[in-house]
């Protein structure tokens, strides 16, 4: 009988434009200073995830001496020329709020659509479960939303996913190949690993 599969996906510590609701996807911001983690297992040997800044640090402070090895399709969504802008600072742009009716399709310009940052992320996922056993994954809230809709025990849609940053969704499956078939994980938790929630 095959062994069982876990994938854990870690959203990283949050940064100075998460606080102020700007939109950071490929901006390479660093974490806020202070950030305290709980201690996570010694048994993880490898953390995997994206190679931005903030995804980085986050591994540093979670993992301390662990390698950290880096896929650049485990970034967020790119949000090409709204970077580091708000809401307010956009809401009156026409291309904006076409944007908002159909992200799935509609790109920001110089961005990409939902559709292309899931393809993405897909391609990044199995490259790791190719390579990797009970993966832990360090990256951002659209690429956890995405798969916790893809692959979450619940049927929920992109949206209804409440991604936090510095928590933990664990997937378990009874083996790996049911990943790589699609099928929604048998159960799934999350942990908060800030001693204080941030976000």
């Amino acid at each position: 009988m095959a062994d069982a599969f876990t994938i854990t996906l870690i959203r990283h510590l949050p940064t100075q434009g998460n606080l102020e609701k700007k939109y950071i996807g490929w901006t390479d911001e660093p974490i806020l200073a202070g950030m305290k983690t709980k201690k996570l297992s010694p048994k993880i040997k490898q953390v995997i995830g994206s190679d931005l800044t903030r995804c980085k640090q986050t591994a540093e402070l979670l993992f301390k001496e662990i390698p950290y090895r880096t896929n650049e399709n485990l970034r967020e969504c790119s949000f090409g020329d709204w970077e580091e802008k708000t809401y307010n600072e956009l809401k009156e742009d026409r291309l904006y709020q076409a944007w908002l009716d159909n992200p799935r399709q509609a790109a920001p310009p110089n961005g990409e659509s939902l559709e292309k940052m899931e393809a993405r992320v897909l391609q990044g996922l199995y490259d790791v479960i190719s390579e990797y056993e009970n993966p832990v994954i360090i990256t951002h809230g659209g690429p956890i939303r995405f798969l916790l809709t893809k692959f979450g025990s619940v049927e929920k849609s992109f949206w209804e996913w409440k991604v936090l940053h510095g928590c933990s969704y664990k997937m378990h499956w009874n083996e790996k190949k049911d990943v790589l078939e699609g099928m929604r994980c048998t159960s799934f938790s999350v942990e908060h690993l800030m001693e204080k929630e941030h976000m």
